[in-house]
């Protein structure tokens, strides 16, 4: 709600300087002695800023934008405005207005090299909003071989076309040859999106029994981004699928100093790990410093199992029922009802109703949430859909969630 408010102050104070800036040409022209000039359509300029004035106290703003845009001449003393009216129609929904702004002046003679390439990068923003990336690709692979900055940011829009086509080696390809050119400042963010793009490369190759091809590409990924926690989650798997359990291992307790919350991802995975390896009693002293440490839902369910298979229920129940003490969640509660229930061997109506009813809370209740914007999703994503972040996306906390 904020966002669309500032949105819309935001338009009506572009759409009145370009009033302005239009009825100042008009006084200036009259002082000049000059006739007063025609725009594209041939009317007098006052003419049309009154109409698309107007359009603008009448709350048609999309009106008034095509009113402007018609009224100004088209030269470089004008063409930040254009581009900007052409922007604000994109984000407005208005693609394909959009782009014909930016064709109609791609047509028009008199602009320098330079402009010319801005004008062709805010055209491929248009397109690619349109989702015409065939188009968007084309112009930019012209706008790569430029020498000027335009070259910086053909390349960004290029990695964005490409993880939208889930083309990820040419997305790698073009964010290699950014990284060379790049802002020093935007290294960081850069390697961290080829990173996980080189992830997607492995999660390919793992699916297709291709480990050597993985292994290769989480290499490349880790030797981007080291702090890349996803990596070590897949260097734990791929090893873990290779009977390579020690090596597993590893990776997955480097996770813990990656980022604990992503324990709960890797927790089963080495428990099998480590029993597989025959480590029984590195096993132990990995459970005892969980159940004194450990505060993440997913973990603490996890422990309990183990309890339960190696000391039997009452064990187990008694855990949760003293880490339900210390800490307030919903999902170890219903862990706790299920297994009071199953140690007493008798359930009551109201019993079974509150374990049903808090169930079904529980999962319609999204498990995840991207910290960046908010996004709420019932399974781990490495891509927010909704802002587009990489590794944003975490465990929910709070009662209900980690």
């Amino acid at each position: 709600m904020e966002g669309s408010v500032t949105s819309n102050i935001l338009l009506y104070v572009l759409l009145l300087v370009t009033l302005a800036a239009g009825w100042w040409l008009g006084r200036r022209s009259r002082r000049s002695g000059l006739a007063p000039g025609r725009n594209k359509s041939g009317s007098s300029p006052s003419r049309d800023y009154f109409i698309g004035l107007n359009y603008l106290l009448n709350d048609e703003p999309d009106d008034a934008i095509d009113i402007f845009i018609q009224s100004l001449e088209i030269n470089s003393s004008t063409l930040e405005t254009h581009m900007a009216l052409g922007t604000l129609l994109r984000r407005r929904g208005k693609v394909d207005r959009s782009i014909t702004v930016y064709q109609d002046l791609l047509g028009q003679s008199g602009f320098s090299a330079d402009e010319l390439n801005e004008i062709k990068i805010n055209l491929v923003q248009s397109y690619i909003s349109a989702g015409l990336l065939d188009r968007a690709e084309h112009l930019l692979e012209e706008l790569r071989t430029a020498k000027t900055s335009i070259k910086r940011k053909a390349l960004v829009q290029s990695a964005h076309v490409y993880q939208l086509e889930k083309d990820w080696q040419d997305g790698v390809d073009v964010l290699m040859e950014l990284l060379k050119v790049c802002d020093p400042a935007k290294r960081v963010e850069y390697q961290h999106l080829a990173s996980h793009f080189y992830c997607e490369l492995a999660e390919i190759e793992l699916d297709n029994q291709h480990m050597s091809q993985a292994r290769e590409y989480l290499q490349q990924a880790v030797n981007l981004d080291k702090g890349n926690v996803r990596v070590s989650i897949l260097r734990g798997k791929l090893e873990q699928l290779c009977g390579n359990y020690s090596e597993a291992i590893r990776y997955y307790l480097q996770v813990k100093k990656q980022d604990p919350v992503f324990m709960a991802d890797v927790f089963f995975p080495l428990i099998d790990s480590y029993r597989k390896a025959g480590k029984e009693k590195a096993l132990h002293k990995f459970i005892e410093s969980c159940m004194e440490q450990e505060n993440n839902a997913t973990v603490l369910l996890g422990l309990a199992d183990y309890l339960e298979q190696e000391k039997g229920k009452a064990a187990a129940s008694d855990f949760l029922m003293q880490r339900l003490e210390h800490k307030s969640s919903l999902r170890l509660l219903l862990q706790a009802l299920v297994m009071k229930a199953d140690l007493e061997e008798t359930s009551s109506p109201e019993l079974e109703a509150c374990r049903r009813v808090l169930g079904d809370y529980i999962d319609s209740k999204a498990q995840y949430c991207c910290d960046n914007c908010g996004f709420e999703l019932k399974s781990l994503h490495w891509h927010c859909p909704s802002c587009l972040r990489w590794g944003s996306v975490k465990h929910v906390m709070g009662i209900l969630g980690e």
